[in-house]
């Protein structure tokens, strides 16, 4: 059987919200779906994460031991751990069940914005407004590198499935690429009028996607390092997620939509409506079934796609 999961996506139905869920008292930052797409967590503006289960009969979770909004936060891919940056400073890792003990470890001079997991779990990659972007031993909480050249908030930082690059973005209105051996930048994407919000890294290791604060999505290629493709979607795009097969973009915006891009044909599919107010987090599961939404109406819907992939 091969290695390679999916190859062929169709369609079916539009896309339909399974669920409307409430428990933050403040405005979701951002969502982490668990690798067996059982679990997904929510962070928020009200210094707490939540751990939900995807089903019907949804339980929850409250973590609590940031002292600041918790920006950011990222299942490890085996799903034993759980990852959270704050404004506090710090960056903790969790575990993931009811007790929901952590570990902290102070992370920058200033507001943590984005923390993440690298392939193997072994590094956490952070972004912070001290203009800095961290690398970290995972396991033994120590301090490893600094990647340094951004001049003003780095907004999210992720490092390649391989490895060997990570890929950070700034309110310098800049998009860096960084050789994890020798922290020197590879390559620097400028833009001259709007600054980036978010950006995913596909597994692929060869596209990124950037949500600017203009309305637009951009693509980028990795190894030509060109702008593949440009999408004006929203009045403030907040966030992108890659569907796992590679071909669809979801974003979310301001403007309290989100669009799926059909990026092969390169053109809007979907605009789905639901929350009343700005939406700063859509992803999608690792399995592609289903996209999670959290923003400043402290809701979070779960949404079932309709993207069938099959396997070879």
């Amino acid at each position: 059987m091969s290695d390679t999961s999916v190859l062929d996506v169709t369609t079916t139905t539009d896309p339909c919200l399974s669920m409307n869920l409430g428990g933050h008292k403040k405005a979701i930052t951002d969502i982490s779906f668990s690798p067996d797409n059982e679990q997904f967590a929510s962070s928020s503006e009200d210094h707490s994460i939540m751990v939900w289960n995807n089903s019907q009969n949804s339980r929850s979770y409250q973590f609590v031991g940031h002292s600041d909004v918790v920006t950011s936060v990222d299942f490890s891919s085996n799903g034993n751990f759980l990852a959270s940056s704050s404004k506090d400073h710090t960056v903790r890792i969790w575990v993931p069940t009811i007790r929901g003990g952590s570990t902290e470890f102070k992370a920058h001079t200033s507001a943590v914005n984005s923390v993440c997991f690298n392939a193997d779990n072994s590094k956490l990659i952070t972004g912070s407004n001290d203009k800095s972007v961290k690398l970290w031993d995972a396991c033994k909480k120590q301090f490893i590198a600094s990647f340094l050249g951004h001049n003003n908030w780095v907004r999210c930082a992720r490092m390649s499935p391989h490895g060997d690059m990570i890929v950070s973005c700034s309110d310098d209105r800049t998009v860096r690429i960084w050789s994890v051996d020798s922290g020197q930048q590879i390559h620097v994407f400028r833009s001259a009028s709007s600054s980036p919000n978010y950006l995913s890294l596909h597994q692929n290791n060869n596209s990124i996607a950037v949500a600017m604060n203009s309305g637009s999505v951009r693509v980028y290629d990795i190894r030509n390092k060109k702008l593949q493709q440009h999408y004006t979607l929203h009045d403030d795009t907040t966030c992108v997620s890659w569907h796992p097969c590679a071909n669809y973009l979801l974003s979310s915006g301001r403007d309290g939509k989100l669009k799926i891009v059909d990026v092969m044909e390169g053109r809007p599919l979907y605009t789905l409506s639901g929350h009343s107010d700005a939406i700063f987090s859509c992803k999608f599961s690792a399995d592609g079934e289903y996209f999670a939404s959290g923003g400043a109406d402290k809701r979070i819907m779960v949404w079932k796609t309709n993207f069938l992939m099959n396997e070879n």
